[in-house]
Order: structure tokens, then sequence, then C-alpha cells
């Protein structure tokens, strides 16, 4: 590999960070739902505010990601989130829900202007034929920083939170030293201008993103993937609410529940790791496909059977397996069709869209609950939704997209 040991380093990087943001964010979801229970609308507004930054941001991080070296991007980011974790621990001190959220929002904000330069790192790191190897093992490791992240959480009683604010500070601190450690390589385009637009932005980012085979379909078909995702987490959560008959549809406990949503992960680190070994040169239409109607299928199986710990893991693990056959290959063209001055803008792009249909699908699911749309409802939902979007990359995307000649015209 072109830089091999700053690639290690960006991985170790980004584990510790998605550490930390999968165990605060099912922390305050699990608190959402002890303290409102299934009818409160907590667990939708955590999602949203932790959406809004990417929204705001996105776009402006892009250009971050291309006016500076993506290397102090990254170091700044994490210097960032150690105070984000040092107030999270005081906001569990203080008890305030709504201090919770507010952290939720500086967490949202941080990770926004890290995505663009953590991905975008990506093809600096490597060769055009590397890349798509490297997306699979470096989602593969995101996976398992969303295993042990989601697993840690719902363990502790709620008098005992701010321990884990110190704990995340701490792993924040040693995730910065390892970032500083990575190859500072120069800024893809120095003399660009950061415009604060984002609305406007997007609309122009969607527009050029035309002008290259692919990189629309790559840029929503991604976006679609993670209202989806989003709303699935919402659904499985809701599994543990107590109804009015003050029963619960799957009775275990939170971290038990917990462990089960961290276990997802490995499907998806599995299938992210099959398809990185399974991309070369080149990006077949068929994979992305074949994603996109695997975990429809398996989302529709989970709405489906009798609901029980088991038949919900195993029909979701499924669903969560085929996500890597849908994400990588689409994140390979995002990172591989535009020009390399212009990688961080049009990931900023991709993040702003992709967060904008978490934020609606946050703001959705309590009037989806209104009209009756319980978990599995949801989950039979989203498959129609997978369904839909298969067929139309089918009709979208081009049949293969030579990595190579991507490069060649970037």
């Amino acid at each position: 590999m072109k830089h091999a040991r700053s690639f290690r380093q960006l991985v170790l990087t980004q584990f510790l960070t998605v550490f930390n943001d999968n165990l605060f964010k099912q922390t305050v979801l699990l608190l959402a739902i002890a303290l409102q229970g299934e009818s409160g609308n907590g667990q939708s507004m955590a999602q949203a505010l932790f959406s809004l930054p990417f929204i705001l941001f996105a776009v402006v991080a892009g250009d971050c990601a291309d006016r500076f070296p993506k290397r102090d991007v990254i170091l700044c980011c994490k210097w960032l989130e150690v105070v984000v974790m040092l107030l999270a621990a005081v906001a569990f001190v203080s008890g305030s829900f709504w201090a919770v959220l507010t952290v939720v929002f500086l967490m949202g904000t941080q990770s926004a202007f890290l995505g663009p330069a953590k991905y975008g790192s990506l093809p600096e790191l490597t060769t055009p034929q590397e890349l798509p190897r490297a997306n699979g093992l470096f989602q593969a490791t995101v996976l398992l920083g969303i295993l042990f992240g989601t697993g840690a959480a719902g363990h502790l009683d709620e008098g005992s939170l701010w321990q884990l604010g110190i704990f995340m500070a701490s792993l924040a601190l040693i995730g910065s030293f390892i970032a500083k450690r990575m190859k500072r390589l120069p800024s893809a385009s120095p003399n660009k201008k950061i415009h604060f637009d984002p609305f406007r932005r997007l609309v122009t980012g969607l527009q050029d993103a035309r002008g290259y085979a692919g990189l629309l379909p790559a840029l929503i078909g991604h976006a679609v993937f993670w209202f989806c995702g989003s709303l699935m987490l919402l659904a499985w959560n809701e599994f543990l609410a107590v109804q009015a008959d003050g029963t619960t549809t799957i009775s275990v406990s939170a971290g038990t529940w917990s462990l089960g949503l961290a276990g997802l992960s490995l499907f998806m680190a599995a299938g992210a790791v099959f398809a990185g070994i399974g991309l070369r040169a080149s990006i077949p239409r068929w994979m992305p496909v074949l994603g996109a109607w695997g975990m429809a299928a398996g989302f529709l199986a989970a709405g489906l059977v009798t609901p029980t710990p088991w038949t919900l893991f195993f029909c979701i693990g499924g669903a969560s397996f085929f996500s890597g056959f849908y994400l990588i290959p689409l994140r390979t063209l995002m990172q591989t069709l535009p020009p390399h001055a212009g990688i961080g803008a049009v990931l900023g792009t991709g993040q702003m869209l992709d967060f904008l249909l978490i934020f609606l699908a946050a703001l959705g699911r309590p009037s989806l609950r209104k009209i009756g749309v319980g978990p599995q409802e949801l989950l039979i939902l989203l498959a129609v939704v997978l369904g839909i979007a298969g067929l139309w990359l089918k009709r979208s995307l081009p049949q293969t997209t030579d990595l190579s000649a991507a490069e060649s015209a970037s």
C-alpha cells in the first residue's frame, strides 16, 4: 500500500472515534427510552440533533478537507472530541436530558467536519486498485467500533453515566495522538474558498455530480442507506419500549439488547470485507443492486416473523451482511469519480445528503407511530424502500465503472 503506516493510523483513529460515537449515541437513545417510553420522542430528537450539524456544516467540511491537509482537519476534530466528551460528563452529572441533547448536537458537529477528511484521505493513501479493498477494511473496522461502542452502552445506571464521559474523553485524547503521527500530505486545493451556503451548495454539488457517470446515483443510493439505517436503529430500540399495557415486545435488559444491536455490525463487517476483496479494478453494477435487494429481503423477513430476540437478530443480521455489498462500491465511486481537488467537496455533499435524510427520518418517525406503524411495520416499509432503490440503481448506474479510467479522467 502506498502509505501503509498512515493508513493503519487512520484506521485506528477512526475505530476509537466510532466507538465513542456509538457508545454515546446508544446511551442517549436508551436514556430517552427509559425516561419517555414508546410514546416519547426523545429518540427522534436525539437522532435529529445529531444529524442537524451535518446538514448545516457538511459542505463546509468538504471545502475544509480540500483546502487544508486532511491530516490537520482530522487532528483538529479529535481535539474537539476531547472537549465534547468532557462536556458529556458534565451533562450526565447535571441530570438534564436537554443538556445531554446539546452535547449530542456538538458531537454531531465534530463528526460532520471529520467525515470528508477521513474518507477523502483514503484515495490519497492508496492507489485506485487498492482503494476498494482499503474501503472494505476501513468499513469493517468502523463496524467493529460500532460493535464494541454499542455493546458497551446500557450497563451503567443513570447516576454513573458521568464516568462514561471521562472514559470517552480519554479515548479521544489517545486518538488525537495517533492522528498526529499520520503523514501530512499537501492539501488538494490550497486556494479554495470556503463558503457557508449549505442548501445552495447541496443543489450545486448534485448538479455537478451529473457530469460524472454513476456519481449522482452513488450519492443518492448512499443517502438512502443511511435513511433506512437510522430508522432501523430506532425500530430496534422500540422493541424494548414499555407499551400502554405495561409490557414490552422483547423482554431483555437494555444492555443485552445493545449487545444484540452491536452484534449486527459483525454481519456488516463480513459483508464489507467480502465486497472489498471482490472488487479490483472496476465496480460492477450488480454488486450494489444485490446489496439493496439482500437488505430488503432481510428487513422484510424481520417485519413478518414472530418477534423474538433471535429471529430479529438473524433476519436483520442477514440484511446487515448485504449492506457491505451496497455501501463499499457506492462509496468507492464517490471517492474515485470526482477530480482529486474536489473529492472533499463531493464527500461533503454526500454527507449532507446522508444526514438530511437521517434528519427527515427522525422527524417523520413520530408521525408514522401515530398512524400505527410499529417497529415491525417500519421494517417492512424499509424493505420496500430498499427494493425500489435496487431497481433504480440497476437503471441508473453504468454496467461497469473502470477505476483506472476514472482516475485518469480526474
